[in-house]
C-alpha cells in the first residue's frame, strides 16, 4: 500500500455496524452519540464546526467548538444514574477571553442611534490582529419592522456573537430569526427598547440548527 492510499475499516468493526440502513450510518457518523469514559481516558475534543452528544451519568450532552467558541451543555437529564461517567466543566467558553465592554457600550449606542429602525452587527474575533471587533455589514434595507444586510465577511474574520436589534419595540427572537440561525455556531442576540435607559437583550447560543439558552449576556464581556 502506498503512503497515498487509505485502508478502509471494515463496516463489522466500526461502532456503528448495527445500523442496517446507509442513512441511519450517515446520521452517526456526522452527529455521533458518545459516553463519557468512566475509567480512561477522556473523551477527544469534538471535530470543529460539528456537534457531537454525548451520555454522562446524569443525561445527555452536546458539545460543540471552533476556533473561538466552545460549549458543553445538558440537554436532557436523566432520571436514573447511568453507568458512565461524569461530565464537568459545562457551559459556553470563549477560548480567547471575555470581550471588551466597550464594544458592548458600542453595540448599544449604535443600536439607540438607529431608532426607530433596526440595527446589526457582528463581533467577530479577528485572526490576523489576534482580537475582538465589532463587524457592521453593508445594509440593504432597514425599518422599524426588518433589516437585511450583506452576509458577506471578509477574511479572517469568525462571528463570535450574531446581534440585531428591534428599535423601540420589545426583544424577542421571530421565525425570521429561527430561520437564519438553521446553521452555523455562534451567540445571537436581539436587543430591543434600544431608546431607553435599560434595553432589553434575549440571548442563546445556535449549534448547526440547536437554539440552547444563555444567561445573562454580560457574562461574554469584560
Amino acid at each position: 500500500m502506498t503512503i497515498t492510499e487509505k485502508r478502509e475499516i471494515p463496516f463489522e468493526k466500526t461502532n456503528y455496524a448495527y445500523l442496517t440502513d446507509r442513512r441511519d450510518q450517515v446520521v452517526f457518523s456526522e452527529t455521533p452519540t458518545l459516553m463519557q469514559p468512566r475509567f480512561g481516558e477522556k473523551l477527544p475534543e469534538p471535530q470543529a464546526h460539528k456537534h457531537r452528544f454525548v451520555c454522562g451519568q446524569d443525561g445527555l450532552y452536546i458539545e460543540a467548538q471552533n476556533q473561538v467558541i466552545g460549549i458543553r451543555q445538558c440537554i436532557a437529564q436523566s432520571l436514573v444514574r447511568l453507568p458512565y461517567g461524569k461530565i464537568e466543566q459545562t457551559g459556553i467558553h470563549l477560548r480567547h477571553g471575555q470581550i471588551p465592554s466597550w464594544i458592548l457600550a458600542d453595540v448599544i449606542r449604535k443600536a439607540a442611534n438607529a431608532v426607530p429602525n433596526e440595527w446589526a452587527g457582528l463581533i467577530v474575533w479577528n485572526e490576523i490582529q489576534s482580537q475582538y471587533q465589532l463587524y457592521e455589514p453593508d445594509v440593504l434595507t432597514a425599518t422599524s419592522a426588518k433589516i437585511s444586510y450583506s452576509t458577506f465577511m471578509p477574511e479572517g474574520l469568525i462571528p463570535v456573537m450574531d446581534l440585531h436589534s428591534r428599535g423601540n419595540g420589545h426583544a424577542f427572537f421571530s421565525l425570521t430569526d429561527d430561520q437564519s440561525d438553521l446553521s452555523g455556531f455562534y451567540v445571537a442576540v436581539v436587543i430591543g427598547k434600544c431608546a431607553s435607559d435599560h434595553p432589553e437583550f434575549v440571548i442563546r447560543m445556535v449549534v448547526n440548527g440547536h437554539f440552547l439558552s444563555c444567561p445573562d449576556i454580560g457574562m461574554f464581556f469584560q
